[in-house]
């Protein structure tokens, strides 16, 4: 008589902090991936900066050494935790246990700026997942790139009355009130995203802050914006050519996500040399 096998069971185990440096070498060829190499090293920098700050990087059953599979999970303290994941491998199936191991949280998981090559496993999640408890709402994005060559043609010439410099803790208040997807407390996220990445701000001549464009966890160019009062005099664009120099300056890719609908900014982006890469999406 045959013996049934036994039914698999996985698990979600914490890489230790000691460990990300050499899963984000694992990486390394992952260099304009939304959740690659630059997404890990975020999260290395800022735990040095914040060794308290509620970051876990996890991996199915704790093999990830063989083909790279992680979740990193980060409590951002705006009732969302954002999560974000990858592999190596061409076969999404571990990964996709990865998510499915996710556990009910009090906050809601926001999959945060991940890859085309994962849009069905997300779309398909809410079924497996008992940590997903609603209908995930998604947002697609175009992914772009500006290679190396193209950001050395860059030039950051300031117009007159305006005053370029790295962007304040208090201006946090004055970028999240007007950011189109503010949430609950998102105003942390704007401090944080301040305090450890780097970024670019343009103030008049009263010392106003009117344009700006900071680094996201993924290390990708956001929350550019200008006020209506200084628009249509090049700020936007400036913005973007003066972090894109910082960034790559750092030696990293720089990369960018825009929504479709953005005629506006998709323009500015391919007339300074971007090049559409893939799709990015964001759910929650």
């Amino acid at each position: 008589m045959s013996v049934p096998m036994a039914e698999e069971v996985n698990s979600l185990v914490e890489i230790p902090r000691e460990d990300w440096i050499q899963l984000r070498e694992l990486y390394a060829d992952r260099n304009t991936d939304p959740h690659g190499s630059m997404c890990i090293n975020n999260y290395i920098n800022w735990v040095q900066q914040e060794p308290e700050l509620p970051v876990r990087v996890l991996s199915l059953n704790g093999d990830w050494q063989r083909e790279g599979t992680f979740l990193i999970t980060v409590d951002m303290g705006t009732n969302l935790q954002h999560l974000y994941f990858n592999t190596l491998s061409d076969d999404l199936s571990r990964v996709t246990k990865a998510v499915e191991c996710l556990k009910p949280s009090n906050d809601e998981y926001l999959f945060f700026g991940y890859s085309s090559r994962f849009d069905s496993l997300v779309r398909n999640i809410g079924k497996t997942c008992t940590g997903i408890t609603k209908e995930l709402s998604i947002v697609d994005v175009v992914w772009y790139y500006a290679s190396k060559q193209v950001v050395s043609t860059f030039t950051v010439e300031v117009p007159n009355g305006i005053r370029l410099d790295n962007l304040s803790i208090k201006d946090a208040e004055t970028i999240n009130e007007i950011w189109p997807h503010r949430a609950d407390n998102s105003v942390k996220f704007v401090r944080r995203l301040i305090q450890f990445n780097v970024n670019i701000g343009a103030y008049d001549e009263t010392g106003k802050l009117v344009a700006w464009c900071l680094r996201l966890p993924i290390g990708a160019l956001g929350l550019l914006q200008v006020l209506e009062s200084h628009k249509r005099l090049g700020l936007g664009s400036l913005m973007v050519r003066a972090l894109s120099k910082k960034i790559n300056d750092l030696g990293d890719s720089v990369v960018a996500p825009v929504v479709p609908q953005n005629t506006a900014s998709r323009s500015m982006f391919e007339k300074l040399g971007f090049q559409q890469i893939d799709t990015g999406y964001w759910a929650e």
